[in-house]
């Protein structure tokens, strides 16, 4: 039991064994010497820590080799051999033995003093997240060059580790990322490099890593704003093939993160200022013509390599001396780089070392025309990859190359789908699967609810250029392209059931796959109905990973890529999809441009020839909405009872209200909007749907049902409830718990900032605003960033600064009727503008843009703040002099109050006129009007306008 509790408490990580001038962390396998790692392999390293769990004990030789070979049968030469690279380690002989002390035939004890101690990690260092891939064992022989990097990644911002491919790059990266990770305050991101087959991707990808929603934009901007404040490591990792578009975006990363590193690996520099290149060497060797025993021999890491990967795959290799030449021979020809050297030593069983050597000189004959030197070492890598692939069965072959067609990882699942008709069976899929993981050509990761496999790139590489040759690309494309259809079929739906989270995991990795099978359809010798196919399915992928931009693309290509007449008529269900895709995708993108309103017309138009109910539901809503956006409010008030017509689901009836509320209320109808809002609410829909099940087309509906009433209940006079309601209160905070950015922006821009600013909480709006304008910044959403400018701009003007708001609300005004997302507030900020320039003394100018924006306002039916204008046109008169035309300006305006039921309004209409009244002398006649319109108040007399209300009927007593 004691031993047992050493062992225990030995094996913690923060716990440090002292002896000499070494310290041994047996919780992290490591040794140190003045502070500097010592080079040891792993096996001698365990026999260490086995010896100094029993300082001063008898540890038998059985007890050493079940510990360092455990489950597994060796000679005692291979004991002895891990002894002597120990004590070469500690710097020590057997006839001086200063640590370790062998008792003949029996076995070794340590004879040094020795102490532990805890060394102390800080909870939030061991917590730091990150999402490196899992190490199952230590690099052997890269103490050294780990130990540079460290160093070096603590000293410069950008470190890139440079070598030819198999020669251990990700490895000794992610081993230093994992080592250095604790030090970073928000942890380590690894980013695959590898799948990417346009550079341009490149800073998406990154932004999904850091699970940024809804991204759309120029991603660098949006991914710089987010690192802005962070403390991280990020692992570019083999950006050879996105070489120019990894240096650019490192590049900006570091200039505008200040807290961020970067460590790169690569098979050539970045070349960016700043850049510290370490090339990692081959690993090192014995020199020509040594005649070795296995002993010295193991002081070398390749070969201790070679051994380790011999012994621990199972079989029953001893390495001795009559091998060590051997051995030598395969690691030089290999020129020391680990990859290779580890696909040999898997091959051990099948060959034994001899067989080895035989074959693989062999075959870099052939490959080289017999001068090893005269090709690149990476070819030196292919030579090997060819050779494992000869020895494989041909089943195993041809499963190697189909699921090349896997970019990034991949399930059993899938590699069935795609390897079926490939095999002679499909239940030989697992069997096979298992064959190319023990033959070290499939990597597979177990840390997850199921197993991921994965194809080393170059290996990839290779089994792509077998697949061309046997002229199976277009057959395992199809079975790809298939497979991610039906996998993809009920996504669209599961949005609305699963969380985030879960549908991530569910669906997320399958985007490297739609890009390969879209790019090779879309190939000269591509499949284009196939690129079509897949592209609708995509489309929900693309949305949930916050690659609008992309999507956009593709479905313009698959739109072009379909013909016209009767061939397009019979995918005319995947043409509605398209369009349907491309509204929504210019709507975020760029606001409602003409085209949006078009793709969604063009869609409604399919549906109803195909008699999909629930295809022109969505389709109406998104005209819909386009046509609110742009302010066509007579066409939308049409396709909203269209809507309501076709409204089958609860959640679609609640929809229809929605819509019916919006647009009243959009033409002045309070009380048309307060009773489609009120039947809205009453309908309760969510009761049975998950977190986030509520988001329908694309947009939380939950919470932009909280939006419109909050409003209406100001405007009609009940000020506090605006505030209170639940409905309206939770809306913001719904936003953030459902995790849809889009959902946020609206019930900052929608509800907080105009509700926050009518009742004079400004300082709580600009917070508001300012969250508005990060968060629209940070996902690319430019339609609400030039929201949040305008709201931003009115607030400098309410403030009494319109010095500063007048050029920045111009400005806004001017991108916001551009982006034509929110046309609808367009007059809202007209008369802030107009309120600015009167202050300002430009009268003439204000006066201008109110009768304007009165003209447009009757014209449209747009009018909620008509009101507004007229007792805005009204104060403007009043400014130059003309009081009679001015109080005729206000009268229609509290007359236009009183027809809406806006009680809010009409008592600004009345304090204008109450001012003016004033300013005439009849103090008793502005007193009993305001008191009329005062007295019908039941709430909200701490609300600004209220409050000055008070103070004017003091005023006038």
């Amino acid at each position: 039991m004691e031993g047992k509790a050493l062992l225990n408490a030995t094996a913690a990580p923060n716990l440090a064994t002292s002896f000499g001038e070494f310290r041994l962390y047996p919780g992290r396998h490591l040794l140190v010497k003045d502070q500097e790692p010592v080079a040891v392999g792993s096996r001698a390293l365990e026999i260490l820590i086995a010896l100094t769990e029993r300082p001063g004990e008898l540890v038998t030789k059985d007890e050493l080799i079940s510990r360092a070979w455990p489950n597994t049968i060796v000679e005692e030469s291979n004991l002895r051999a891990q002894i002597a690279v120990l004590r070469k380690a500690l710097g020590e002989d057997q006839s001086a033995a200063r640590y370790i002390a062998a008792v003949p035939s029996r076995g070794y004890r340590f004879i040094a003093p020795l102490s532990r101690s805890e060394v102390k990690i800080h909870p939030v260092e061991e917590a730091a997240p990150n999402n490196l891939p899992k190490q199952l064992t230590r690099p052997i022989g890269r103490e050294e060059a780990i130990g540079i990097l460290e160093g070096r990644i603590q000293r410069f911002r950008l470190v890139t580790v440079v070598g030819p491919g198999g020669i251990g790059k990700t490895t000794v990266g992610v081993r230093v990322a994992e080592e250095l990770s604790s030090s970073y305050q928000h942890g380590v991101c690894f980013v695959d490099l590898a799948p990417l087959s346009h550079p341009s991707s490149l800073p998406s990808v990154l932004a999904s890593l850091l699970r940024l929603p809804e991204i759309t934009g120029d991603p660098i901007s949006l991914v710089s704003a987010h690192l802005r404040d962070k403390h991280m490591l990020l692992v570019f990792d083999s950006c050879e093939l996105v070489l120019d578009a990894a240096a650019r975006l490192a590049e900006t990363l570091l200039r505008e993160a200040p807290g961020i590193s970067v460590l790169a690996t690569s098979r050539e520099a970045l070349r960016v200022e700043g850049e510290s290149v370490y090339r990692l060497p081959p690993l090192d060797m014995p020199p020509l013509g040594a005649g070795l025993t296995a002993a010295d021999a193991l002081a070398f890491p390749a070969i201790r390599l070679f051994v380790d990967r011999a012994t621990s795959s199972g079989s029953e290799y001893a390495f001795d001396d009559d091998e060590a030449p051997i051995v030598t021979h395969i690691c030089r020809q290999l020129d020391g780089i680990a990859l290779a050297i580890e696909l040999a030593a898997g091959r051990v069983e099948a060959f034994g070392t001899r067989g080895i050597a035989e074959l693989l000189n062999d075959r870099l004959r052939l490959l080289t025309g017999g001068r090893r030197t005269a090709l690149p070492r990476h070819q030196t890598l292919a030579a090997m990859i060819d050779w494992s692939y000869g020895a494989l069965s041909t089943e195993e072959q041809t499963m190697l190359r189909a699921l090349a067609a896997f970019a990034g990882e991949f399930s059993r699942e899938a590699a069935a789908a795609v390897a079926f008709d490939s095999v002679a069976n499909e239940r030989d899929v697992p069997v096979q699967l298992a064959q190319l993981v023990a033959k070290s050509l499939l990597a597979v990761d177990t840390h997850g609810k199921a197993a991921r496999y994965r194809l080393l790139d170059t290996t990839r590489a290779f089994a792509l250029s077998k697949l061309q040759e046997e002229g199976e690309v277009g057959p395992v494309v199809h079975r790809l392209a298939k497979y991610l259809c039906d996998t993809l079929e009920h996504s669209h739906e599961e949005i609305e059931t699963l969380s985030s989270e879960e549908w991530l995991y569910k669906y997320g990795t399958h985007i490297n796959k739609v890009r390969y099978v879209l790019d090779w359809a879309y190939s000269d010798d591509g499949d284009t109905e196939m690129g079509i196919v897949l592209t609708v399915a995509a489309v929900p992928l693309w949305y949930q990973l916050s690659l609008v931009d992309e999507c956009l693309a593709c479905v313009q290509r698959a739109l072009l890529g379909v013909d016209p007449g009767e061939r397009r008529d019979g995918r005319a269900r995947q043409v509605m999809h398209l369009y349907r895709a491309l509204g929504l995708a210019q709507a975020f993108k760029v606001g409602f441009a003409p085209q949006a309103p078009a793709a969604f017309a063009k869609a409604l138009e399919i549906a109803e020839h195909l008699g999909d109910i629930d295809a022109q539901a969505e389709a109406l809503w998104g005209l819909w909405v386009a046509q609110v956006g742009m302010g066509e409010y007579r066409a939308s008030l049409d396709n909203a009872d269209r809507f309501v017509r076709l409204a089958q689901s609860g959640l679609d009836k609640f929809i229809g209200d929605r819509m019916l509320s919006m647009t009243l209320f959009c033409m002045g109808d309070f009380r048309g909007a307060r009773r489609h809002a009120d039947l809205m609410l009453a309908r309760d829909v969510f009761t049975d749907i998950p977190p986030g099940g509520s988001v329908r087309f694309r947009f939380g509906q939950s919470v932009s049902a909280r939006i419109q009433p909050a409003q209406l209940l100001w405007m009609q006079g009940f000020p506090d409830q605006a505030v209170r309601a639940a409905a309206a209160a939770a809306a913001v905070e719904a936003a953030r718990t459902s995790g849809h950015a889009i959902s946020l922006c609206e019930a900052l821009a929608r509800w907080s900032c105009p509700i926050l600013v009518h009742v004079g909480d400004l300082a709580t709006a600009d917070s508001a605003i300012t969250e508005l304008l990060d968060l629209a910044k940070l996902n690319g959403l430019g339609p609400w960033e030039v929201f949040g400018r305008c709201w931003k701009a009115a607030l400098l003007i309410q403030r009494g600064l319109p010095e500063r708001g007048v050029p920045l609300l111009r400005n806004g005004l001017a991108d916001l009727r551009r982006v034509k997302l929110f046309n609808l507030y367009n007059v809202r900020f007209v008369c802030s503008l107009a309120e600015g320039l009167a202050s300002l003394g430009e009268h003439a100018e204000a006066r201008a843009l109110v009768d304007a924006a009165i003209a447009s306002s009757e014209e449209k039916d747009e009018l909620w703040y008509i009101t507004e204008l007229y007792r805005l046109k009204g104060d403007i008169f009043l400014q130059c002099g003309d009081g009679d035309i001015a109080e005729r300006c206000y009268l229609q305006s509290i007359e236009l109050a009183r027809q809406q039921d806006a009680l809010s309004l009409e008592l600004r209409g009345v304090m204008s006129l109450a001012r003016s009244s004033s300013g005439r002398g009849d103090r008793i006649g502005a007193r009993e009007l305001l008191a009329t319109v005062y007295d019908r108040f039941s709430e909200g007399f701490d609300t600004a306008d209220l409050r000055t209300a008070r103070a004017m009927l003091t005023e006038n007593s």
